[in-house]
């Protein structure tokens, strides 16, 4: 089973079973935040109007996971293009620490498709450092919104 989401930042979610949808987001305006089972958190985010097209995204995925680099201590794992069907999304990936010492990846992700853009930033705990970074978690979670 799905949690359907329609959100009126202009997206649709199909997220896993149990998602929480969070009333108040963290992030600021614009933004939607979901917790979903793991301790995953991922918050939407529209800025399309800062964003037009594919080099921008990018650049905006880099200029989101650096905080995690710049502010938070963390270090690249990877980036580059999800390959999902229909989408142009590129990711760039952060490990870092929280301040109680948990070990957590950072995924930022800049998303067009069908000629619109969202930004999303999904969070989670490490359980195995070996099997970082985990794109294909990040490819089920960013696959499962439309941008219709």
């Amino acid at each position: 089973m799905t949690v359907h989401i329609e959100s009126p930042l202009g997206f649709t979610a199909d997220f896993p079973e149990f998602t929480q949808v969070l009333p108040e987001s963290t992030a600021g305006p614009n933004t939607e935040q979901y917790g979903l089972l793991g301790g995953v958190l991922v918050t939407v985010v529209k800025d399309d109007g800062a964003v037009t097209d594919a080099p921008q995204a990018t650049g905006w995925a880099h200029l989101m996971a650096a905080y995690y680099v710049d502010e938070r201590g963390g270090t690249q794992l990877a980036e580059g293009s999800l390959d999902l069907p229909g989408k142009d999304s590129y990711a760039v990936m952060v490990g870092f620490e929280d301040p109680d010492g948990t070990a957590k990846v950072a995924s930022a992700v800049g998303v067009l498709e069908n000629g619109r853009f969202i930004g999303v930033l999904v969070v989670w705990p490490v359980s195995d450092a070996g099997k970082e970074p985990r794109t294909d978690r990040l490819k089920e979670i960013v696959g499962a919104i439309s941008l219709g």
